[in-house]
């Protein structure tokens, strides 16, 4: 096999190895602040995924105010709780992440998943 080859052989096969963890938000931290978190994950190339897109959804409290401020990837809202739920997408993984606070820039991360939202 030719050097060239070679070198092409190992760079695939290393892409293939680092790309599934690649695609992880690994900066995301609990207790960041939502906004930085958001903003992390969308020059790190995760889109945000809008769930309630053409399904009428009535958005009501600090959820009808996110949208309002263009943030159309929240899911949900608690009512008794301030907790929320938003969904991102990069590649064919997602990342639901959760945060706490009544107010856009009090919140904060306190978790997230790689699931997806049903249909997505």
């Amino acid at each position: 096999m030719s050097n060239l080859a070679n070198i092409i052989v190992h760079l695939l096969f290393l892409l293939v190895i680092v790309s599934p963890t690649a695609v992880h938000a690994k900066e995301l931290k609990k207790g960041m602040p939502f906004l930085a978190a958001r903003t992390l994950l969308l020059h790190k190339g995760w889109r945000p995924i809008n769930v309630h897109e053409g399904d009428n959804f009535s958005y009501i409290g600090i959820d009808k105010i996110l949208v309002k401020a263009n943030i159309k990837e929240v899911e949900s809202c608690a009512m008794d709780k301030a907790v929320c739920i938003f969904n991102y997408k990069k590649c064919d993984k997602c990342l639901r992440l959760f945060t706490q606070g009544e107010k856009i820039k009090g919140m904060r991360v306190y978790e997230w998943t790689y699931d997806c939202p049903d249909g997505h």
